[in-house]
């Protein structure tokens, strides 16, 4: 009967330990993003961002653990698409996606503008339809690609695709593409990145406005962690953390 005992203790202190770690488990808020710098991205080995900072002064306010992921586009939207206890940032709130996430923002403009060489004055765009005389180079697998494509703004033979910002940028200097499209704050930070002087390259033209930057919670994530989010993001609206951060990394 003392050998029943102890086994059943042992069992049940086993459960206790699995029903435990279920819980922390489930308590650890999975987020996801891929390298969008100045939003995201990692320095010294470090995530670090506009957004970066701005989603941990949220959690920490909600008191919600959580552990970051850096990695694709596409990855990090299948991960928060398919895991319930999941967030994404930053991301374009888009009919499209209006259903599959809990939304909280806006954390930003999503402003894309089309650049150009500043010695290239051979460039004039006045109106959308200007657009289809000139290449341009866009980052796949986007949001501002499938814009760009769904409304025709460029013949597609005109569209060349690139895996990063940077990318673009190289390509916009070497001359293999008219135009870029991207945040005047991302493309003003990949430029510093450059040996190239900061006046070499300029906006010419606001192509879409209409949209803007979120975090994106998994619709199957606990309510309760929704609505601590949602309520300690409002509470950080208040602090003018929001205004400072876009100081600190010319976020518009």
């Amino acid at each position: 009967m003392r050998e029943l005992r102890l086994r059943l203790s042992q069992i049940s202190l086993a459960i206790s330990l699995v029903v435990a770690a279920s819980l922390l488990q489930a308590q650890t808020l999975h987020v996801y993003t891929q390298s969008w710098p100045p939003y995201s991205y990692e320095k010294n080995g470090k995530l670090t961002g506009y957004s970066t900072e701005l989603l941990q002064a949220v959690l920490r306010e909600a008191e919600i653990d959580a552990s970051y992921k850096l990695m694709s586009w596409n990855r990090a939207f299948q991960q928060a698409s398919e895991e319930a206890n999941s967030l994404i940032y930053t991301t374009t709130r888009t009919p499209e996606r209006e259903e599959n996430f809990e939304w909280i923002g806006p954390v930003a403009t999503r402003k894309l503008w089309l650049f150009k060489l500043a010695e290239r004055k051979d460039i004039q765009i006045n109106s959308k339809e200007d657009l289809k005389k000139y290449t341009v180079s866009i980052v796949r697998d986007t949001s501002s690609l499938k814009l760009v494509m769904d409304r025709g703004l460029f013949p597609r033979k005109q569209i060349d695709e690139a895996p990063t910002t940077a990318s673009n940028l190289k390509k916009l200097f070497f001359k293999r593409v008219d135009l870029i499209l991207a945040t005047r704050a991302g493309a003003n930070y990949e430029l510093n990145q450059l040996p190239y002087p900061k006046d070499a390259m300029e906006a010419v033209y606001v192509l879409n406005d209409e949209f803007q930057l979120y975090f994106a919670i998994n619709k199957k994530c606990d309510p309760i962690t929704i609505k601590k989010i949602r309520l300690a993001f409002d509470k950080v609206k208040t602090t003018g953390l929001i205004d400072t951060l876009k100081k600190k990394y010319m976020v518009e």
